[in-house]
């Protein structure tokens, strides 16, 4: 598809250095009008750049390539898994067998594992929705991993339903803030329980830094859990915005408070809303948290050794 050839052409020109980290990308039209190509296929492929955390788009300023610099991380890690790929190969061909056959083990082996992991389900605790809805959604654990999103508060109020839930899984993964809380109620339980951390995007850390100090700033989220988390997240990076929590959907209260903002902080799950609301007449700053590659490289072992057990 053509979004994808897009895609590829994009990453390319930024690994080799055509195209610098922080760069104003033209315009989805602009850009379908220079290629001649729909405006929607460039509207797909800048979407999944972004998601994949390459590019990073502010409502009324455009479409920048990330400057954290994830793709280059992950074209390093790439060259790694191809050395590893090269030496199989060449171990492969010294013991008489062909590239052909090389490619079909791989192709078997990687399908067996495949449908191993689609079988798995993987608990995710956390207390508030937005970072479970966040985690539910993303497929950090490959596309076939079957993620149930648990809210701290339903093991609290309901501690034997949440144990004949937790008896269908196969994994527990939270946050460190909970570990030891849903370790303890899994007291006994079989059950392997792993705990992650969830670090925010640095173009979200950068942007809210950037924010006059002195200039109040909103939060629109769904729950206080998120807020005082947010707040957590920007106070251990020494930024003290004067930052107020609002979790409202009535629309005209809304308005009156985001009016005279020059910018909203927000949640996910609130986004769309809020921009369908403002239409550009501020600055809309999505906080979203990832794990962090320590995290998902553990999680992945965690679950491929589960599988071989």
């Amino acid at each position: 598809p053509y979004y994808i050839q897009l895609k590829e052409q994009i990453r390319k020109n930024i690994t080799s250095g055509l195209w610098s980290l922080g760069l104003k990308l033209p315009t989805e039209r602009e850009l379908a009008l220079q290629l001649e190509v729909s405006r929607n296929t460039v509207s797909q492929a800048y979407k999944e750049l972004e998601s994949e955390g390459v590019l990073t788009s502010s409502q009324g300023r455009g479409t920048f390539i990330a400057s954290s610099g994830v793709l280059l991380q992950r074209e390093s890690r790439k060259e790694k898994v191809l050395r590893v790929i090269d030496a199989a190969m060449e171990e492969a061909v010294s013991m008489g067998f062909s590239i052909d056959d090389f490619v079909s083990f791989v192709h078997v082996r990687g399908m067996e594992k495949k449908a191993a992991l689609s079988r798995l389900k993987v608990a995710f605790v956390e207390s508030n929705s937005e970072q479970l809805e966040e985690f539910a959604r993303e497929s950090y654990l490959g596309s076939g991993v079957t993620i149930i999103p648990v809210k701290l508060q339903e093991i609290e109020q309901d501690p034997a339903g949440a144990r004949e839930r937790f008896s269908a899984m196969d994994m527990v993964v939270t946050t460190f803030y909970h570990v030891n809380s849903v370790k303890n109620f899994l007291s006994g339980s079989k059950l392997q329980v792993i705990g992650i951390s969830l670090e925010p995007n640095l173009e979200t850390m950068v942007r809210i830094a950037r924010l006059p100090a002195n200039q109040p700033l909103v939060l629109v989220c769904d729950s206080e859990d998120f807020a005082v988390k947010v707040k957590t997240i920007l106070s251990q990076a020494g930024i003290y915005p004067e930052l107020e929590t609002v979790t409202t959907r009535d629309g005209e209260q809304l308005k009156k408070i985001l009016n005279g903002n020059p910018a909203v902080v927000l949640s996910s799950s609130r986004k769309q809303e809020i921009e369908k609301m403002v239409r550009g007449e501020l600055e809309i700053i999505e906080f979203r948290t990832f794990p962090d590659t320590g995290s998902l490289n553990l999680l992945r072992s965690a679950l491929l050794e589960l599988k071989n057990s």
